[in-house]
């Protein structure tokens, strides 16, 4: 199994695309934080397009793997957990 978590943000007023990612098993200072919130996520259990509703305009799409496991999920529907992982890999 994959221990990299990534994520890419696409969308928003500009158009620009960022992406990051983190190996839980690398001395990366943010692994222990990344590897406590994927462990509470489940990205299996999170609906994704076309089950969720269309962004809205100028908001972010995410993509998340997270270690192996993948999602897209709109902006305005990002879990506090989610969220946080995506603030660590793209800040």
């Amino acid at each position: 199994m994959t221990r990299l978590v990534s994520v890419r943000r696409t969308g928003g007023f500009t158009g620009i695309t960022r992406t990051g990612e983190v190996d839980l098993d690398s001395d990366d200072d943010r692994a222990p934080v990344l590897s406590d919130l994927v462990a509470a996520v489940d990205a299996g259990g999170i609906e994704t397009p076309p089950a969720r509703p269309r962004p809205r305009p100028d908001s972010f799409v995410y993509d998340f793997d997270l270690c192996g496991s993948t999602c897209q999920v709109h902006e305005h529907s990002l879990t506090p957990d989610l969220r946080r992982i995506a603030e660590l890999l793209l800040d």
